[in-house]
């Protein structure tokens, strides 16, 4: 063999992996192959010789090109991949239930929309495969957006900002309506002083997914601060021909720390508390603010105290009197007073 077919080897090592795959063998010892069985499998199918310090760079660099390779003492075990020159490439079918579900409980999704996406996924997988069909039964019920442009809109949004422009849109609000002597819920566009249908324009930074919807997060230049939308209650989004203002805003903060600090998505004034936490809700406070944050000893057994950055809002009270006193806000003192008084008006308006 010449010299040149040394350059073959991870190709090589790489089809042994997807031949294995194929076989998917249930037994978890024999699904794997071993440095030894690569260094063989060189040898007898294609004269090459090969040591285990080599098997290890090629099975690292197909790792670093996106194989999702399985490393063990057993060996190595190529998942099922998408590969985009192999039409018989397939997704595993628990990665197309995981996406379904996701779909299926994402709010901001319009049914028709869940479904159409749904129907192609589905063609991804076996056919007939009932698991997959069925995992869409309860669509009917879920709450869900009736905005069926929403994947149109973020498109234009993405669009937007690497483009460094405004956005122009609508936007709609919910309403009651007491006509025709029945009470319904109906979403409308915002409207002007004039009557009309309100326009926005926006200059867009960041999409963020959190509380179950899509939240668009904007610098708003008349108020020259930040300002968030609903994606889903967004219309007719399209790209301005005006460059975006609040660079220099943004540069200046952390958008993920600014979404960690929000309790409702559509702002707050953000102040740093104290709060004196009961140790078995640790996961709690890991899960809301991250685990990088200030943590100190309590005086009282059973409890620590972290210092948050949070948006002073209603939402938040409203999150920390879920815990009871097993959260309890310790400083500052006046907003420890701000939140009394809003736990004594709750009582309030029960007590009538």
């Amino acid at each position: 063999m010449s010299k040149g077919d040394n350059r073959l080897k991870i190709l090589y090592v790489l089809d042994e992996l997807k031949n294995n795959t194929k076989v998917k063998s249930s037994d978890n010892e024999s699904r794997f192959l071993s440095a030894t069985e690569l260094i063989d499998a060189l040898n007898q199918k294609h004269h090459l010789s090969a040591d285990r310090k080599s098997i290890y760079s090629y099975i690292d660099s197909l790792i670093k090109y996106g194989y999702d390779i399985e490393k063990s003492r057993r060996g190595y075990y190529l998942q099922e991949h998408y590969d985009p020159y192999d039409e018989k490439s397939r997704f595993e079918l628990p990665e197309l239930k995981m996406v379904v579900d996701a779909l299926s409980a994402s709010r901001f999704i319009s049914v028709k929309k869940t479904k159409s996406i749904i129907n192609k996924l589905e063609k991804l997988a076996d056919d007939n495969n009932s698991e997959l069909h069925n995992r869409r039964v309860y669509l009917e019920k879920a709450v869900k957006s009736d905005n069926s442009s929403v994947i149109y809109s973020i498109d234009a949004i993405h669009s937007a900002i690497t483009e460094n422009k405004k956005i122009c849109f609508k936007y709609q609000k919910v309403y009651v309506n007491f006509d025709a002597g029945s009470v319904k819920l109906l979403t409308v566009n915002k409207k002007d002083n004039l009557d009309n249908d309100k326009e926005y324009i926006q200059s867009p930074y960041a999409l963020v997914w959190k509380n179950e919807y899509y939240y668009l997060i904007c610098y708003d230049s008349e108020s020259n601060a930040p300002k968030t939308f609903r994606v889903d209650r967004m219309k007719d989004v399209n790209v301005c021909n005006e460059s975006r203002e609040g660079i220099e805003y943004f540069d200046e903060i952390n958008i993920s720390e600014y979404v960690n600090t929000a309790f409702s998505m559509f702002g707050g004034e953000t102040i740093n508390i104290v709060l004196r936490v009961k140790n078995d809700l640790a996961g709690v406070i890991a899960d809301r603010f991250g685990k990088n944050i200030s943590i100190y000893h309590d005086d009282t057994e059973g409890y620590f105290r972290c210092s948050v950055n949070v948006q002073k809002s209603r939402q938040f009270y409203s999150w920390l009197s879920g815990f009871g006193g097993d959260v309890e806000l310790i400083f500052p003192k006046d907003v420890r007073a701000d939140y009394i008084q809003y736990l004594e008006g709750l009582i309030l308006s029960y007590s009538k």
